[in-house]
């Protein structure tokens, strides 16, 4: 997995969420709040599955560059340096979900401080755009915000934090990697000793002889 990949796969699930949401905007905060948490629960679960599946091709690839690192390898230094930038690690995990987080956290900073410093040409706009980020968000809180039409402590906590909600779902599932590649590992090699002891058997196995008829 890349920046690239993890940033993609956000922006089209954000996306897709926002356009599920304005649709259940319509039709009440009651039918918003209970379907609104429903599509964003999936939401979460999917990405986190994502990640599992980033993490473990990550995890592959990581074992494969840890390998060819070995001087010793015969594909010492031979291998290519975006490959090299896939493989599994924390810190990669950590850049992709600032990298997905940036625009709405701007975006929402950007409406706090027009609204804090009274900038009305920018805030109506700003408002706008935050609201919309946020929207997948906003049935969490519906239970005691019914508006979002003004700056609040929980409207700016919301602003805040929803940026990396989605981000840190897929770098849940992108952290569990290593043990996915490790459990598949395992699988595989007993596989193959299962394999090896049922050919071992067939072999030993008499065949019976055919019986002639009698004259």
């Amino acid at each position: 997995m890349s920046i690239g990949d993890m940033f993609k796969i956000n922006a089209v699930t954000l996306a897709m969420l926002i356009l599920i949401n304005l649709g259940l905007f319509t039709l009440g905060n009651t039918p918003w709040m209970v379907l609104g948490l429903l599509c964003l629960a999936g939401a979460l679960f999917l990405a986190y599955r994502q990640g599992m599946a980033f993490g473990h091709e990550a995890a592959s690839l990581r074992k494969t560059v840890d390998r060819a690192m070995d001087p010793q390898s015969p594909t010492h230094g031979q291998l290519d340096e975006k490959l090299i930038k896939r493989a599994w690690s924390v810190s990669l995990g950590l850049r992709g979900v600032m990298a997905c987080a940036l625009v709405p956290y701007l975006v929402g900073a950007a409406y706090i401080i027009s609204s804090l410093l009274k900038a009305e040409n920018v805030e109506m706009p700003l408002r706008l755009a935050s609201w919309l980020l946020a929207s997948p968000y906003w049935p969490v809180v519906l239970p005691w915000y019914s508006t979002f039409d003004r700056l609040t402590g929980v409207v700016a906590a919301v602003l805040m934090i929803s940026p990396f909600v989605l981000p840190l779902s897929l770098f849940a599932g992108y952290m569990q990697g290593p043990k996915l590649w490790e459990k598949s590992e395992k699988a595989m090699a007993e596989g193959k000793r299962r394999a090896k002891a049922k050919s071992r058997v067939a072999r030993k196995k008499p065949v019976p002889r055919s019986q002639r008829p009698e004259i």
